[in-house]
């Protein structure tokens, strides 16, 4: 009795296994009728295994459609669990919070963004945010123009604008936020630059204060000492964009001259923050000559 007792957890895990394993060869729908010949746990297991899945974890039809507004519209997996009686909805959500964590641990951050939002942990949803837009893929062209690349991008633009409208209904930590939005705002900055749109660029680095050009005491904000790593790249294509426009003459010199001015006393003042590279020396260098 004992030694079959012992050997019950073993044997009805290599069940859930053969079962996990035969009905990966199916269609997610499929799966899910599957996975009804499960226990409990070992069916919560294999649902989230099926969500961290390539792809399967961005799919509507599965998870369910997220408006532009962030509300969801019930998905087959949701509705499957409410038809075997699993539960309510709640079961659902902590279900995608928990694929959600494995989604991020794993680097699978579209599928985290989604199963987060689902999962309602929202404070989540915008550190991943976050992380995406720290990522170094935006600053190599040939990663950056893969499709992968293109549809994070995408989903970082769409996540943040639903998260955007609703910063009260999501309780999100203001100074999360504050964060988030200047690394979205230099993510949108630096687009524009590559896609050769110096004005657009140049509006947002003024109207999102990019660079605390002004400021007599950045060292004191927590905030900026966040975005530190962030500086160099954004001097760099802003170096570009003042050069651009005194070779094009469209911006007044005595404007100019003041930018110029006003960017070497924040250099001076933060040499030890901020790190150029040479054609950003170079290309500052140049413009004092105007």
């Amino acid at each position: 009795g004992t030694l079959e007792a012992l050997e019950l957890p073993e044997q009805a895990l290599s069940v859930a296994a053969l079962v996990r394993d035969y009905a990966g060869s199916f269609s997610c729908s499929d799966q899910l009728q599957y996975f009804r010949a499960l226990d409990l746990p070992e069916r919560v297991e294999a649902l989230q295994g099926l969500l961290l899945r390539g792809g399967v974890g961005t799919n509507d039809d599965l998870l369910g459609y997220i408006d532009a507004s962030g509300r969801h519209r019930p998905g087959l997996l949701e509705r499957t669990l409410h038809e075997d009686g699993l539960g309510d909805r709640a079961e659902f959500v902590t279900l995608c919070a928990r694929a959600g964590r494995a989604a991020c641990e794993r680097g699978q951050y579209r599928e985290a963004i989604r199963l987060f939002h689902l999962g309602k942990c929202h404070g989540e949803v915008l550190q991943v945010l976050c992380r995406c837009l720290r990522l170094p893929v935006w600053r190599e062209p040939a990663a950056a123009a893969t499709n992968e690349a293109a549809m994070l991008s995408q989903d970082v633009q769409r996540f943040f604008g639903i998260y955007e409208r609703n910063l009260d209904r999501y309780a999100l930590s203001s100074h999360a936020w504050a964060v988030a939005r200047k690394l979205y705002a230099a993510r949108m900055f630096h687009m524009h630059c590559d896609q050769g749109r110096p004005e657009a660029a140049l509006d947002i680095f003024d109207r999102e204060q990019l660079l605390p050009l002004g400021a007599e005491d950045v060292g004191t904000s927590e905030l900026q000492n966040e975005l530190l790593s962030e500086w160099p790249r954004i001097v760099g294509d802003y170096v570009q964009i003042l050069r651009h426009a005194a070779s094009q003459g469209t911006v007044h010199m005595a404007a100019l001259r003041g930018r110029v001015r006003q960017l070497q006393s924040f250099l001076a003042a933060h040499a030890h923050r901020v790190t150029l590279d040479q054609p950003s020396i170079a290309a500052l260098a140049s413009l004092a000559l105007f």
